[in-house]
């Protein structure tokens, strides 16, 4: 929800301000006293009047001010339950995507959890929040239903549109020839984030759709009762998408700051809510529907408030009482009287002035209460700060008909709400992409060392069958302990001094090996590598299937009796370095311990970041080189980004997609069965069909591929190399689009490059209990091109490499540096800063064998 909840937050600060006051009544407002709000509270004797006062409206609409008050969660959390409890209501449904809550609710009804289903589903800005989880109990089978009826995607669910679409229409005619790889490329980026692909056509797309389209009109008039339904959603599926994408390629919200973005910028994602909850309602006739959003949305008349900007804004809210009848829905908003609430930071909420609604239920005694607008404020003019605590005055009525005020609010707990919004943040950014180089697996990567004297040599890296450049390939003379990276085109510059075997390699090549010229002798080379062969080296596999496929469900199927299944602890050494060419900018290293705790399977504790995430806790740190010309990053500046540069992604079996059975989204080929010290070994090869957050486990990716390596005796995968290849044609096309504008886009697209890439290189070793565990790991990373703006050129490589040594299982866990913020103490490099260089520790202190 990142692009989501910055426009929400520019539509409510977008508005004029302040309206005055205006006369009032002085005459109170009859007060209903409400005991609790805690979700555990079942006595629902203080919600009987909510019986009377909803009626029989079928719609009920939550509304929250922002979605930074977790205490507003809570409180809504009990109103559900009442809800369902009291009143019949059958379905929650969420400002989510449509297409996401559909796949959450079948996944429910199939039996997962609804921690799995809804955090695949619903934004995390309530996700990722302790308040949001007591939602979870009352959802599942024979429980509350689930829907969404925002068009925009918004959980995991959402990278499998595409496919999922191709597997319901593989039986019907004309089916394969859709172009499912051209509407994958634009639905996972617009998944991804939020946006239509900048170098795209919206004429394309709209052909595209209307194709498949035609196609579903077969099995939405069929006499099969369930594929019939199901291909009516999908109908409704790519009408919703499609207006969507319409909105992000004509108005394009990302190319507007929170100064530019307007009210009436949302109408047509407010039309397509209301449009998507209306189908829901009519393909579900009996359901009772909770609606569960910020509070701007599912109002009603907003134009009744005089603020200017609102006279044209449309919200949903006003399109479903349209169409369903005012009695059929009931608008219900919460005030605060004090506290603070979430936004980028944590923000005061206003002092309530003398006159307005908040101030006179704050002359009350009850710390929750509830009035009714509907019944006891018909047209009566009042000023509240229900939308954004910013006071607007109007007959409240014909927008809202009833408040739930809480006399104080606070921002949502648990899982770093603020940390996680800066994390999604940062993922976008073109500087704070993985950065890498294309490494030889089969070899251990060579270190960058500080800059020897004697010459550079020279040369490009092709392509021994074809004579076509083999971009990134990596360059090193092992004897001296140098190395770089072939640029996009196979050139390569290395400063080497004296002579010997430069050795050069890249995935999916066999290694070569050449002399170093002498010096003063001609020092452009030219190096070819061969494709690396498929070949049995004579290796004998009987009754046993060579499918790739059946090989990689086995490993999957293992993964619980190969891999570690508790917590465990381990002792890391930590390696981190920056170059420029061939020259070491920064290096750093330092010695932690590590709690893995079983249940984590996420880079950055998945799309909830709710989920187990690894504590580590640096001990010990030594910085080698700080770069003097990048001060202002500090140690960060020898940070690097994604897979391979931190503990959290040092284990692929854990957080990589390929080991999560989504096999539709890889080719998979049997590129090798070797002999090694005994055990027949299988090499398998994968690539990602396309690349998504779903297929890759990052975003803003053009390739994921690689090669692991399976014992055929346990299936257990000891070593896997992967590559990512960043997507710069989307990237130095929004940069290119934002230069100058002076909004959030402008400033994290700064940069337009012509290589962005990273590898990863892992090694598993069995520990003394016989589970398989990392033994090391190592991230390299290249960031090449220009700063847009200055035009400044930039070439920078990155590596980490760490080296995991098993502990005790009852080892301790150093407590958190208490020098460190406490909202980043996990981080490794935030916690270098603050971690004191002792020289002892560092002369006694033997490295562990790479």
């Amino acid at each position: 929800m990142r692009t989501a909840f910055l426009l929400l937050l520019a539509l409510i600060f977008g508005w004029a301000g302040p309206v005055p006051a205006t006369a009032q009544s002085t005459t109170p407002l009859p007060v209903h006293a409400v005991r609790s709000i805690s979700p555990a509270d079942a006595d629902f004797r203080d919600l009987e009047f909510l019986t009377q006062e909803i009626g029989g409206a079928r719609v009920v609409m939550l509304g929250e001010p922002t979605h930074g008050e977790g205490n507003v969660f809570e409180a809504k959390i009990r109103l559900l339950r009442f809800l369902q409890e009291k009143m019949g209501f059958t379905t929650v449904a969420f400002e989510s995507g449509f297409y996401d809550l559909h796949r959450a609710q079948q996944a429910l009804e199939a039996g997962t959890s609804a921690q799995e289903a809804i955090g695949n589903s619903v934004f995390n800005i309530w996700t990722s929040t302790q308040e949001f989880q007591a939602v979870l109990p009352l959802l599942g089978k024979g429980k509350l239903r689930v829907a969404g009826f925002d068009p925009q995607l918004s959980g995991g669910y959402g990278g499998d549109v595409v496919d999922e679409l191709q597997a319901f229409l593989a039986s019907e005619k004309g089916a394969a020839a859709l172009n499912y790889d051209y509407l994958d490329e634009v639905i996972s980026l617009m998944a991804d984030q939020f946006m239509f692909p900048p170098t795209g056509r919206l004429a394309d797309f709209e052909r595209e759709v209307a194709k498949t389209a035609r196609l579903l009109d077969k099995p939405a008039a069929g006499t099969d009762a369930p594929r019939r339904a199901e291909a009516a959603f999908w109908q409704q599926s790519l009408r919703s998408l499609l207006a969507q994408a319409r909105d992000y390629a004509t108005h394009d919200p990302t190319a507007k700051d929170e100064a530019e973005f307007k009210a009436t910028d949302s109408n047509p994602r407010d039309a397509q809510m209301a449009d998507n909850l209306l189908w829901y309602l009519r393909a579900h006739p009996q359901e009772k529907v909770v609606c569960w959003a910020a509070l701007p949305h599912v109002a009603n008349r907003v134009e009744v408030l005089g603020a200017s900007e609102l006279q044209a804004f449309r919200p949903m809210g006003r399109a479903v009482k349209a169409a369903l009848g005012a009695d059929q829905v009931y608008v219900l908003g919460t005030l605060a009287g004090g506290g603070s609430y979430q936004a980028r930071s944590v923000l005061p909420v206003p002092v309530p002035a003398a006159g307005t609604l908040e101030a006179e239920l704050l002359a009350q005694p009850a710390d929750h209460a509830f009035v009714s607008l509907k019944h006891d404020a018909p047209g009566r003019q009042l000023t509240t700060y229900a939308f954004q605590y910013q006071p607007l005055t109007g007959p409240w009525s014909e927008v809202v008909d009833g408040f739930l005020f809480l006399r104080s609010v606070n921002p949502p707990h648990g899982a770093q709400f603020a940390a996680s919004q800066q994390e999604v943040a940062a993922d976008t950014a073109v500087t704070a992409r993985p950065a890498a180089s294309v490494l030889n697996p089969a070899t251990r990567p060579r270190r960058v060392s500080a800059a020897p004297t004697g010459q550079t040599l020279r040369g490009t890296v092709l392509d021994r069958k074809t004579g076509q450049p083999v971009p990134y390939a990596s360059v090193s003379v092992p004897d001296q302990g140098i190395g770089t990276v072939a640029d996009g085109q196979g050139r390569f510059a290395l400063k080497v001094n004296g002579v010997g075997p430069l050795q050069v390699s890249s995935v999916g090549y066999g290694p070569a090996s050449v002399a170093v010229p002498a010096a003063g002798a001609a020092a452009l080379l030219t190096v070819r590598l061969a494709p690396a062969a498929y070949e049995l080296q004579g290796v004998q596999v009987r009754g046993e299937s060579l499918d790739p496929r059946r090989i990689m469900k086995k490993v999957v199927a293992a993964i619980a009796q190969n891999y570690e299944q508790q917590d465990y602890m381990t002792e890391v050494y930590t390696h981190r370095q920056i170059s420029n060419f061939d020259t070491v900018r920064a290096e750093v290293e330092y010695v932690s311990t590590l709690l893995t705790p079983a249940g984590q399977r996420d880079l950055h504790g998945g799309f909830l970041a709710r989920q187990p995430m690894g504590q580590h806790r640096v001990r010990e740190a030594r910085v080698l080189r700080e770069d003097k010309a990048a001060r202002g990053l500090g140690v960060i500046s020898v940070e690097g980004h994604g897979q391979g540069f931190y503990t959290g992604g040092a284990d692929p079996v854990r957080t990589s997609p390929l080991f999560k059975a989504r096999w539709r989204k890889f080719n998979l080929e049997l590129d090798t069965v070797l002999e090694q010290g005994g055990e027949t070994v299988y090499v398998i090869r994968f690539a990602a069909k396309r690349a998504s957050h779903r297929s890759t486990g990052t975003y803003l990716q053009a390739g994921y591929s690689g090669r692991c390596w399976v014992q055929q005796r346990d299936y257990a995968v000891t070593h896997y190399e992967a590559q990512w290849q960043g997507d710069t044609l989307t990237q130095n096309a929004v940069a290119r689009k934002h230069l100058g504008r002076g909004n959030l886009l402008s400033r994290l697209y700064s940069n337009v490059y012509t290589a962005e890439h990273n590898d990863h290189v892992v090694d598993y070793a069995r520990a003394p209990n016989g589970r398989y565990q990392v033994r090391r790991s190592m991230g390299q990373g290249l960031d090449a091109g220009r700063v847009l703006k200055t035009g400044r050129p930039f070439y920078v490589q990155r590596s980490c490499e760490q080296i995991f040594t098993p502990l005790p299982a009852d080892a301790p866990l150093p407590p958190p540096n208490p020098k460190a913020d406490p909202r980043w103490s996990g981080q490794e490099t935030h916690q270098l800063q603050f971690t004191d260089y002792r020289p002892a520790f560092w002369q006694a202190y033997r490295r562990p064998v790479k």
